[in-house]
C-alpha cells in the first residue's frame, strides 16, 4: 500500500470547536504538542486551556515572533500566523467570541 504525504496545509471554516493550538519553537520546525480549548466552559479542565487563556497564549506567541497554528478536530487549520502576520483566520477570535 503506498504511503501518502500531505504537502499542502488544509484550511477549515469550523467555528464550533473544540480546537487545538500549536505554538512552534523559534526555529519554526517543531512544537511541543497541541493543547485543546473550546468556547465556553471546559469539558476537561485538567486537559484543556480556557478560551481566554488560549487567546492570551496565541497573542503572546505572536508577539514573540512564533508560528501559531490552530486546528479543528479534523486537524484542518482554522487559524495560522507567523509572528505578527496572520496568514489565515484573521477574524477567528472575533467570530468564535460572538
Amino acid at each position: 500500500m503506498p504511503i501518502e504525504t500531505l504537502t499542502e496545509l488544509q484550511y477549515s471554516g469550523d467555528r464550533k470547536g473544540p480546537w487545538k493550538i500549536y505554538v512552534y519553537e523559534p526555529n519554526g520546525q517543531y512544537h511541543k504538542g497541541g493543547i485543546w480549548f473550546r468556547k465556553g466552559p471546559s469539558k476537561y479542565p485538567d486537559e484543556e486551556l480556557g478560551f481566554a487563556a488560549a487567546k492570551v497564549e496565541c497573542a503572546n506567541a505572536m508577539r514573540n515572533g512564533r508560528e501559531v497554528r490552530i486546528c479543528d478536530g479534523g486537524d484542518m487549520l482554522v487559524f495560522h500566523a507567523k509572528g505578527s502576520d496572520i496568514l489565515y483566520g484573521d477574524k477567528f477570535w472575533e467570530e468564535i467570541a460572538a
